[in-house]
C-alpha cells in the first residue's frame, strides 16, 4: 500500500507576528527545507505569546499532522512560554540543558554573570532530545506529543539556519525515512521572465495530459502512472514554474520528470531563461564574470538600481566598471554626451535618448556592454502620449560583440519599450530586470548559444 507523504505543520509564536509588526520569514524558510526533504507542509499557523493559545495551537497541530515544527518563544523573558507549554503538554518539568549552559559559560566567561533570566532560555522539557544551537543560546529540542514529533526552535532566523545545518536537517530526513513513506518526489524549477502567470499557465496546458498517456502508464513500475503536477509561483517580476512528479519509485519519478523536460522547455520558449535555483540577476552577473565581459550602466528612472543588483554579487567588480545616474536632462548631456537636440525633439523618455545614453556610457567607461534606462516611474509625470510606466531601454555593445547582427542603430545591440501601468516600485524593478535580461541575451549571442530567446529579448518581441 502506498502511504501518504509526511504531513507537516509549522507553528510560529509571537505577538509581533500576529500584530503584523514583522514579516514571518521563518515559516517560508522552513517549508522550503522540508520540501527539499520530500516532506509536505500542509498547515502554517501563528499564535500570540499566550499560554492557552500556544497550548491549543500545539494540541491542534499534533492532532492533524505527522510532524510539527515550532519556532519562537524560547527566549529569556516572561512571555517566552514555549518550553513551559511543551513541558506541561508532555507531562514533564522544564530543566536547564547542561551542554547549553556549558557553552554559554564558556562563551561569556568573565563578561556576563549567569542569572535566572539567562538560565531560563537554556531550558528544555525533561527527557527531550536536544539538537543544540551553534548560533545562539536557546537549544532546539524535540519531544513527542500523542506520538507526533514536536520540534521547537528559537525565533531568530540565523539560529534556525545554524541548527538546521548542524543537526536538524539530518534528523528530519531520519524521521521521514522512519515513517516508511513510499512516495518519492522529483521536481524541477523553470524560471520565466517576460510573461505573466496566466499566459504561462495557458502555455503549459496539455503537459499533464501527456504525462497520463498510455506511454507514460506503460513506463511506470506499478499499476498507476506517476502523479504529475505543475505549480506556479509569481515572484515579481519573474514566474517560477515548478514541475513535480510523485511515484513510489524514485527512478520512475526522475525518468518521468526528464521525459517532460523537453515539452516544458518548448512550451515556455522564448520566455524561459533558466532551469534551477539561479535567478536572472545571479545568472547574468555570474556569466559576465566567467566570460570576462565588462559592463556599465546609465540610469534615469531606476536611480542606480541596476548597479545595485549587479554589485550585490561578490566578485562583480571584475565586470562592473561603474554607472551614471542621470535624472536631469542636463546630466544626460554632461555625463553621457546626449545631444540637446535629441532631448528637445524626442524627449528624455524615448528610444533616441536611451540609445545615446547607452552609447555614451559604453564609450566613457570603455566597456563591452552598456545598458541605459529612461522612463516615467510615476506616480506623476505621465502624458497621454507617454503614460506612467513608459520606459525605454537600450543596450550598446562593442563591435566585436555585435558582430554580424543586423541592428537599426550603429553600436546598439537592441532596444526595448516597456509599457507597465503599475506602481512606481514595480516599474523600477521591472525596468532593472529587463536591463539585465538584455545583457544576458547579449551573452547568449556572444557564446554562440541558441539565439531564439536572445533575439526575442533584444528585438523587442511583444
Amino acid at each position: 500500500m502506498v502511504r501518504l507523504a509526511v504531513r507537516a505543520e509549522i507553528l510560529t509564536i509571537g505577538d509581533e507576528l500576529c500584530r503584523g509588526e514583522i514579516i514571518d520569514t521563518n515559516r517560508s524558510w522552513l517549508a522550503a527545507r522540508l520540501w527539499d526533504l520530500g516532506i509536505t507542509t500542509r498547515w502554517m499557523t501563528s499564535c500570540n505569546d499566550d499560554e492557552q493559545d500556544i497550548a491549543e495551537a500545539m494540541s491542534r497541530a499534533v492532532a492533524r499532522a505527522d510532524l510539527v515544527i515550532c519556532s519562537g518563544g524560547l527566549g529569556p523573558t516572561e512571555d517566552d512560554l514555549t518550553v513551559d507549554v511543551a513541558s506541561r503538554l508532555a507531562g514533564v518539568d522544564p530543566v536547564v540543558d547542561d551542554p547549553a549552559r556549558q557553552r554559554w559559560e564558556a562563551r561569556f566567561q568573565g563578561l556576563i554573570q549567569m542569572n535566572e533570566l539567562q538560565l531560563r532560555q537554556l531550558r528544555v522539557p525533561r527527557g527531550a532530545r536536544v539538537h543544540g544551537n551553534p548560533a545562539g543560546a536557546a537549544p532546539c529540542f524535540e519531544i513527542e506529543l500523542s506520538g507526533v514529533p514536536l520540534i521547537c526552535l528559537p525565533g531568530f532566523p540565523r539560529e534556525i539556519h545554524g541548527i538546521y545545518e548542524g543537526a536538524l536537517g539530518a534528523r528530519l530526513a531520519e524521521l521521514r525515512a522512519a515513517r516508511g513513506d513510499d512516495e518519492q518526489i522529483a521536481r524541477r524549477i523553470f524560471r520565466v521572465f517576460g510573461r505573466g502567470e496566466s499566459q504561462i499557465s495557458q502555455a503549459c496546458r496539455g503537459l499533464i495530459d501527456e504525462a497520463a498517456s498510455p506511454l507514460a502508464r506503460a513506463s511506470s513500475a506499478g499499476p498507476s502512472p506517476p502523479r504529475v503536477s505543475i505549480h506556479y509561483q509569481v515572484k515579481f517580476p519573474e514566474v517560477l514554474v515548478k514541475l513535480v512528479v510523485r511515484d513510489r519509485d524514485a527512478g520512475v519519478a526522475a525518468a518521468r520528470l526528464d521525459a517532460l523536460h523537453a515539452g516544458m522547455r518548448e512550451r515556455l520558449a522564448p520566455f524561459l531563461y533558466a532551469v534551477g535555483d539561479e535567478n536572472l540577476i545571479d545568472r547574468t552577473v555570474r556569466r559576465l564574470i566567467e566570460s570576462k565581459r565588462t559592463v556599465a550602466t546609465a540610469e534615469s528612472c531606476t536611480g542606480g538600481m541596476i548597479g545595485e543588483l549587479i554589485t550585490a554579487m561578490p566578485g562583480s567588480s571584475a565586470s562592473y566598471r561603474g554607472g551614471a545616474i542621470v535624472y536631469s536632462n542636463a546630466e544626460k548631456v554632461r555625463q553621457l554626451g546626449v545631444a540637446q537636440d535629441t532631448l528637445d525633439r524626442h524627449g528624455a523618455v524615448s528610444e533616441e535618448t536611451a540609445i545615446e545614453m547607452a552609447r555614451g556610457a559604453r564609450e566613457r567607461f570603455g566597456v563591452d556592454l552598456a545598458v541605459s534606462v529612461s522612463g516615467i516611474a510615476g506616480p506623476d509625470g505621465g502624458t497621454p502620449e507617454k503614460p506612467v510606466g513608459t520606459v525605454w531601454i537600450a543596450l550598446a555593445a562593442s563591435p566585436e560583440m555585435i558582430g554580424a547582427r543586423a541592428t537599426a542603430h550603429a553600436g546598439i545591440l537592441g532596444t526595448r519599450k516597456l509599457a507597465w501601468p503599475g506602481a512606481r516600485d514595480q516599474i523600477r524593478i521591472l525596468s532593472s530586470w529587463w536591463s539585465l535580461a538584455m545583457i544576458d541575451a547579449a551573452l547568449d549571442l556572444a557564446g554562440g548559444e541558441d539565439p531564439t530567446r536572445a533575439n526575442w529579448v533584444l528585438g523587442g518581441g511583444k
